[in-house]
């Protein structure tokens, strides 16, 4: 396997089919067919987005060989994240990288700890309808969300509250799957506004759909993106969990410094002869992104409150009940010492 990574749909689990019901799985197939002359471990990745920060600088990591040079075959499964934390959480995936949804299922039990957090703050813009010019206008119209209890549900409500609209009478919530599917049914007039990723909210200004606001102006306390693992995976492979850890912390310092080669791998990703666009998209990512792959205590603490208290738990929670940033260390530490440079 070239490179070391795979994108490929992941075989179907009776476990899959229990939940198949309740969230739709939407597939985006990357396949790369190499060839090794030595085996590599298998590592399965899932991402609710192909276009987000949260899982480009994988891809990056792919491009320049760093999960090959630490020994692994990277499959990147796209997969909502509540559906992802389930399955992670009995280890039919190694990985996810929503690292608010992994807070969500662990503060409602789920054994799973967040090992990196990429955003800070979100990258989505509101994007209506070409006719819809103000927050207004959305009364009773259908507002597209990724899933009912995750992060694009989250501050979706948020930004509508803000802006004099109550999301449980003023509009109707609909839940429509990833970035590229909400674009797909605000195209097709299914919704009449959604949040959408840097690129897709490109592409829809483009169009000449209207960006009524940026989620970023409206959240403080905010993170997402990630790495999520489950705490069995932690106790049954650490050594994997570093070597992976190693090579996406080098993909992510690669992207979130080496600027124009990061959009000329953008550009290969995104199908997007466009450079312009392109490095829009970029800029608006890296502008979100973490700085080192952690987040300030008391940030997270602030998140932690959110959820718990949406989750109607009166019990009190630290991050480090949640967040593990112990591999995130040592892969520095092993980087720094070695005189590695992006």
């Amino acid at each position: 396997m070239s490179n070391g990574i795979t994108m490929m749909n992941m075989k179907t689990t009776k476990y899959f089919f229990a939940y198949f019901a309740l969230f739709a799985v939407n597939f985006f197939v990357f396949v790369f067919n190499p060839i090794t002359t030595y085996a590599l471990d298998n590592v399965r990745v899932a991402s609710a987005s192909m276009t987000s920060p949260s899982v480009i600088y994988l891809l990056v990591a792919h491009k320049e060989g760093y999960f090959k040079s630490e020994g692994l075959n990277v499959e990147i499964i796209n997969m909502r994240g509540e559906l992802a934390a389930k399955i992670t959480s009995i280890n039919e995936i190694d990985f996810f990288t929503q690292s608010f949804s992994g807070l969500n299922a662990a503060i409602r039990g789920l054994s799973l700890k967040i090992l990196m957090v990429v955003d800070e703050k979100p990258d989505w813009d509101f994007i209506s309808q070409p006719q819809i010019k103000t927050f207004g206008q959305l009364k009773g119209s259908a507002v597209g969300i990724l899933s009912i209890a995750g992060t694009v549900a989250v501050v979706t409500r948020e930004v509508l509250r803000k802006n004099n609209l109550d999301p449980a009478k003023d509009v109707n919530l609909m839940v429509m799957g990833g970035n590229d599917m909400r674009f797909i049914s605000l195209k097709g007039r299914v919704i009449q506004a959604t949040l959408l990723d840097a690129a897709n909210s490109y592409r829809a200004q483009k169009d000449g759909f209207n960006k009524l606001a940026a989620a970023g102006d409206y959240v403080s306390q905010y993170m997402n993106g990630g790495i999520v693992a489950s705490q069995e995976k932690i106790n049954q492979a650490p050594g994997m969990i570093t070597r992976f850890m190693t090579a996406a912390l080098k993909g992510y310092l690669f992207f979130t410094t080496r600027r124009e080669p990061s959009i000329n791998y953008m550009m290969q990703f995104l199908k997007s002869k466009d450079r312009d666009a392109v490095t829009a998209i970029y800029d608006a990512s890296v502008k979100v992104m973490t700085r080192d792959g952690t987040a300030e205590d008391k940030v997270l603490q602030a998140v932690i409150d959110d959820a718990r208290r949406a989750a109607g738990l009166t019990k009190e929670f630290r991050p480090t009940d949640f967040l593990d940033f112990s591999f995130l260390r040592k892969a520095r530490e092993q980087l720094k010492a070695s005189g590695w440079r992006p």
